[in-house]
């Protein structure tokens, strides 16, 4: 006979009138029958309403069973309650929990609540001291427990049994939400078993795998709390929820061909007639019993309750639509059409890669000529066949997260210089641009025209990995997709499903659609490798390639950096013991690009998804999803705001909009000192430090566009200063200089000049814009002979442009940063040794020391100034002397990083700092984030880089909330000593 369990749930019992075996629910005092632990019914994309448990048998909080008899005397057993803090819900937390007291002979509970998981275990000393060692040492795969806790309490006499008991939550919770993670080998291979009931299904995960922050709407991390609560579990799957050696156990997103979600297939033809729906393609496919109210028509904006729990099983044929759905999706992408495809956190649009036709429509539909478009192959051996992959890049490639990581396209012989011709200067290299352009085998030259690298992802979903099974089979080629957002140019990725019709009309030639909910948008993560391998003190162990981020987002949001404890100084990157502190949520706005929103929450601060640039409305409303959704996620309020300086920022206007209806404090933190406070946060460094801020454009505190920037910073303070900066220049025209670097040229060309670096008549030989942008010139020429419209800046993202324009390389952009990427990529290409110090090479840094053209160093009002004119005009002379662009390119970086370095260097002995940290959007840059960390610790400092969060514009909004909370922090203490 099986003993009670007196804290609520089911537990199995013989006698009474139960047969052994028997599920009874536990109606004691927290407990409650199965009956009445069914939810609200909750709308969603599918039109039904449905609830967590329709049954008994159903899966609300369903508690684990154990079916062990305890014989121990109860004098010896003692009872251990633990409360574990930090990703521990929607991982299998619970179901590990059952596991280890089910070995330890351990009776006693376990549920989620608002604090994490709260276990309480009783048994024998031994084994609760065991229990306790194997919930920090044996954690599942996606589990990252950032506290746990302890307290003895009485035992509970009679107990027998062990169960998972029903969630308890409460507001002020410190749980973390997990992200989003790619389909596990295990969920793969029973999508691939013909046997297995879930061979082919869309919609496979387990307790290691699926959609978590995308589907979560609160915590505690529950199936009724989720966009699968419309969606009762058929009895096969309340089994598996229900089984503690299943790894289904507690899976909430759960789903199979009878009960879950359905896929359908909408083409150009039908979306135009407004046959959208599951039901009209049903229908289509000859299936009997289409439901006239479901699909589409239900969107997750206009939702609403309808239909009884009898209504929501699967109608008979459900797999026969589902593949008919792929195999006209994998029809339209080998025809050459464009596919969108709804995907985790969003919809994309797919194409063939390897059809040059298929390329340029996508390009021409999307207006997107040149950017690179990222790439999704079906296994690793696909992408070797183009990348060179190091173990690394496999790694990053292969890792729950399933990233977007940036890779090397295979060596071959170099490709041409950039043409010069033209009127635009956006062309490629010279000659063909195909297929067989050296150096790309297998890839069109369209995929990534101006650079040696490419985005590349593996399947991260289910729905991903069946499109690619049939693609396998019918492509001629393993296949190789686009997928890019699916978007216009400036806007938000679509997210549901007839904003996904309506908004891609012109973008996509068909759709395929399901019915699970996306609750709040997530775009792909993308990743880079920063290879350090050989730079390196000898002295020391050599460095792995460290992974850094481009875009942070799906897979990793919402995981949060861990903040030092108000107070704490460098080295104590250690969560305080509760996972939260009595500190005030701040709310860092961001930028105006790369938008992202931040949160804290005691010791924690919560970056959000990359949002995009806040150009427009539309995305100014995902911005404000973005920080409801997780403001309620987290459960916090705001009680001070930091933005930007720039007046004009959509993300400044938020703010100031916000701080004056809540009656919030707003401080407004410089962009560049953001960024230094979000590197120096990242790396727990509360005390002095210098920042090189590297970047396109920011509003300094005099009025002026900085980007060249060197600060010292102290955070716990807090306070920072100006020390060093590269001399400004003009930028004729404003923002028309940044889409036309050729412009930021001709003024440090003649900037040169006036300063006797070279002669006016060398400034103008040979210049790449004299032909096609003659007339315009002229008129800069006047504007910079007037000073009119030419703010001055110090951007060192600038000067990239104006040294990329002047060898030719990129005139004008059709995206931000082309014309560095280009100048990097040409740079990447240069011979000997020169060569090698780009990629790092600590034997070819040392011969190509003379090679380091010497940039002036001037104190000018107080700050320490390079003289960018001076580079410029070493430029120029070396173009002239028929230097090679490729060396050139090389030689500029080289310089440049060496004199910063200086710089640094100079500032940190006069002030005996020790620290120095490299932010801003040009550390994304693959040379300059290998050869200054080199160049500086070569100065004798400690290099301090991004690694959680990136260098750009992205990461920004960590140091507006971390200098924030510091503000809070003195202010509470200048009131204290008043």
């Amino acid at each position: 006979m099986w003993g009670s369990c007196t804290h609520g749930g089911f537990f199995c019992a013989a006698g009474n009138g139960n047969a052994a075996g028997d599920f009874v629910p536990c109606t004691a005092k927290g407990g409650a029958p199965a009956a009445l632990l069914r939810q609200r019914p909750m709308p969603c994309e599918s039109g039904r309403a449905g609830s967590v448990a329709e049954n008994a048998s159903g899966p609300a909080d369903s508690p684990g069973l154990v079916r062990y008899s305890c014989r121990m005397s109860e004098k010896q057993m003692i009872r251990r309650a633990f409360v574990a803090s930090g990703q521990v819900q929607g991982v299998g937390f619970r179901p590990f929990v059952y596991r280890l007291a089910h070995e330890g002979g351990l009776t006693g509970t376990v549920g989620n609540t608002s604090d994490g998981v709260r276990m309480e275990v009783q048994g024998m000393p031994e084994e609760v001291e065991r229990f306790g060692m194997r919930l920090q040492k044996e954690l599942p795969p996606l589990a990252r427990l950032t506290a746990l806790r302890h307290e003895d309490m009485a035992a509970v006499p009679g107990e027998a049994a062990f169960a998972i008991v029903a969630s308890d939550g409460h507001a002020g919770h410190s749980v973390l939400v997990s992200p989003d993670v790619g389909i596990c080998a295990d969920c793969l291979s029973d999508m691939t078993d013909p046997e297995n009931p879930r061979h082919n299904y869309a919609f496979t995960n387990c307790t290691n795998c699926g959609p978590r922050y995308t589907i979560t709407r609160s915590i505690p991390y529950d199936r009724a709390v989720t966009s699968m609560s419309c969606f009762p579990l058929c009895p096969r799957c309340a089994a598996e929820y229900g089984d503690p050696a299943d790894r289904r156990f507690h899976a909430q997103p759960i789903a199979c061909p009878d009960c879950g979600p359905r896929l359908w297939f909408v083409d150009r033809a039908a979306a135009v007639a407004g046959r959208t729906g599951v039901e009209h393609f049903r229908a289509d496919c000859g299936l009997a019993g289409a439901e006239a109210d479901s699909g589409p028509d239900v969107d997750n904006a206009d939702a609403h309750d309808r239909a009884d729990a009898a209504r929501q099983r699967r109608l008979p044929g459900a797999e026969t639509a589902a593949r008919e759905a792929i195999r006209r999706a994998g029809r339209v992408l080998l025809d050459g059409g464009i596919l969108a495809f709804k995907g985790l956190g969003g919809f994309q649009l797919a194409c063939d890669a390897r059809n040059e036709r298929a390329l340029a429509l996508l390009r021409e539909r999307k207006n997107r000529p040149h950017k690179p478009l990222a790439l999704m192959a079906d296994c690793l051996e696909t992408v070797r066949a183009f990348c060179d992959l190091s173990p690394e890049h496999e790694a990053l490639l292969t890792s729950p997260e399933k990233p977007i990581v940036l890779c090397p396209l295979r060596t071959g012989k170099a490709r041409g210089p950039y043409a010069t011709n033209g009127v635009d200067g956006l062309n490629g290299p010279a000659g063909k641009a195909d297929a067989d352009t050296p150096g790309r085998p297998e890839l069109p030259f369209l995929v990534a025209p101006d650079a040696g690298q490419v985005g590349v992802m593996l399947p991260n979903t289910p729905l991903h990995s069946v499109l690619f099974a049939w693609l396998q089979v019918h492509a001629p080629l393993p296949p190789v997709l686009v997928m890019t957002s699916a978007n216009a140019g400036g806007e938000p990725i679509c997210l549901g499903n007839r904003e996904a019709i309506a908004r891609l009309a012109g973008l996509a030639d068909a759709w395929l659609l399901h019915d699970r909910d996306i609750l709040v948008r997530v775009d792909d993560s993308v990743i880079s490798l920063r290879p350090r391998a050989d730079v390196v003190d000898e002295s020391g162990p050599p460095h792995r390639a460290a992974p850094f981020f481009y875009r942070r987002a799906r897979g990793y949001v919402p995981r949060p950096v861990f903040l030092a404890d108000d107070g704490e100084k460098a080295g104590g990157r250690q969560p305080c013991a509760s996972g939260r502190s009595d500190a005030a949520c701040v709310f860092g706005a961001g930028a105006e690009l790369k938008a992202t929103i931040c949160l804290t929450r005691g010791n924690e601060a919560f970056v959000g998804q990359h949002i995009g640039d806040l150009e427009n409305p539309a995305t100014l409303a995902f911005y404000e999803e973005v920080a409801a959704h997780m403001e309620k996620l987290l459960e916090v309020r705001p009680s001070a705001l930091v933005c930007d300086l720039h007046p004009d920022f959509l993300s400044t206007r938020y703010a100031e909009a916000r701080a004056a209806r809540d009656s919030i404090p707003l401080w407004r933190l410089q962009h560049h000192a953001a960024h230094a406070a979000s590197v120096l946060a990242e790396n727990a460094c509360f005390g002095p430090a210098l920042a090189l801020c590297l970047d396109g454009t920011g509003l300094g505190d005099d009025g002026t566009i900085w980007g060249g920037e060197l600060l010292l910073m102290q955070l716990d303070t807090p306070e920072w200063q100006r020390v060093g900066c590269l001399s400004s220049f003009a930028l004729p025209g404003g923002d028309a200089a940044v889409r036309e670097p050729w412009r930021i040229a001709m003024a440090l060309g003649r900037q040169a000049a006036d300063a006797g670096h070279c002669l006016p008549e060398d400034i103008e030989a040979a210049a790449p814009w004299a032909d096609g942008h003659a007339a315009a010139a002229r008129a800069v020429e006047e504007m910079l002979v007037r000073q009119i419209n030419c703010p001055a800046t110090s951007s060192c993202g600038r000067l990239f442009d104006a040294v990329s324009a002047r060898l030719g390389l990129c005139l004008c952009i059709t995206y931000e940063g082309q014309a560095a990427i280009r100048l990097e990529d040409a740079a990447l290409r240069a011979g000997g040794a020169l060569g090698g110090a780009m990629t790092g090479r600590v034997e070819d840094l040392r011969r190509v020391a003379e090679l380091i053209w010497p940039v002036g160093m001037a104190l000018r009002d107080g700050l320490l100034t390079l003289d960018s004119a001076g580079l410029y005009a070493r430029v120029v002379q070396a173009a002239l002397g028929g230097m090679p662009a490729e060396d050139i390119a090389a030689r500029f970086h080289l310089s440049l990083a060496a004199a910063f370095a200086s710089m640094t260097g100079r500032a940190a002995r006069k002030r005996g700092v020790g620290v120095a940290a490299l932010s801003g959007g040009v550390m994304q840059n693959g040379i300059m984030a290998r050869l200054l960390p080199f160049l500086l610790e070569r100065q004798g400092l400690k290099v301090l880089c991004h690694h959680e969060l990136p260098p750009g514009d992205g990461g920004l909004s960590l140091g507006q909330a971390v200098w924030g909370r510091r503000m809070l922090a003195a202010g509470t203490r200048m009131k204290a000593g008043a």
